[in-house]
């Protein structure tokens, strides 16, 4: 099947479709300028290149011990990158769907980066699977509050630099974002908990219907966003895309894309509307 067929099949399933569930890895923000896990120059890259310790070691809880000034250097720096970052276009033609067509629609993001709710996405259609750097909870924990982060990421920079560490705001131990870290055993559920019910309710209320899912920027290493494709696919009926440069094979009646996001979604898109 040559790529216009393709994309003209992929519309006419957006046409059928009476739901859509966008699932995205960290490849959705590369057209943005963000860098992925994986890839050369991505975050998992960065991390151990240069060093002697993995992403495992630096990147949980036990370093928010040790170390939490450094740990909180690593987490400020993205939550400042993240918050220079503009969306792209892409996010914006999928806005454009769920309005144009009448989707009844649902995120689910192994991001903490808050691209989807910067680019219009509303906070109840969205599940962040490894919680969110903007949301803030205690790292003891005190209790069971997750409260959203005020401070700008530079003001958290210009802080650490003077020795300063953001402060539970209930018992003045050292905060962390409510981000789920590797070997974690602190992290908070319960915003996660209130997602997954609107997305569980999402799901039933779509019972028997056509769903379309569409994953995008997410590989095999990390299966949270993959498990949720599957089960999808096999418990709920939904057809799915998956778009991804590299990692996109997927069985028949699937299909896989072998683009980026933008350019996949923005191929469909000039498509989609043809009489």
């Amino acid at each position: 099947m040559d790529n216009s067929l393709v994309f003209e099949a992929i519309a006419a399933k957006l046409r059928e479709a009476d739901a859509l569930v966008i699932l995205a890895g960290a490849g959705m923000g590369v057209d943005s300028g963000l860098p992925d896990f994986r890839s050369t120059g991505g975050y998992w890259a960065q991390l151990e290149d240069g060093g002697e310790e993995s992403v495992f070691e630096r990147m949980n809880p036990a370093r928010l011990v040790a170390e939490p000034l450094a740990l909180w250097a690593s987490l400020a720096a993205r939550m400042r990158d993240y918050s220079h970052t503009v969306p792209h276009e892409g996010f914006g033609i999928l806005r454009k769907w769920i309005a144009r067509l009448g989707l009844d629609a649902f995120v689910l993001s192994s991001n903490v980066d808050g691209q989807f709710l910067k680019a219009g996405f509303a906070p109840d259609r969205l599940r962040d699977l490894h919680g969110s750097l903007f949301w803030w909870q205690c790292s003891v924990p005190c209790g069971g509050d997750i409260w959203p982060n005020e401070q700008e990421a530079e003001a958290i920079l210009e802080g650490l630099a003077l020795g300063v560490l953001p402060r539970c705001k209930h018992c003045g131990a050292v905060a962390r974002p409510n981000v789920y870290m590797f070997r974690d055993n602190t992290y908070l559920e319960a915003r996660s908990r209130a997602q997954d019910a609107l997305y569980q309710s999402f799901l039933l209320r779509n019972t028997g219907l056509k769903i379309v899912a569409i994953e995008i920027g997410s590989g095999p290493h990390v299966q949270s966003i993959r498990a949720k494709t599957r089960k999808l696919m096999y418990q709920h009926g939904a057809w799915a895309l998956r778009i991804n440069p590299q990692d996109f094979a997927i069985k028949p009646p699937h299909l896989g894309l072998p683009m980026s996001a933008l350019d996949a979604l923005g191929a469909i898109d000039s498509v989609l509307y043809r009489d």
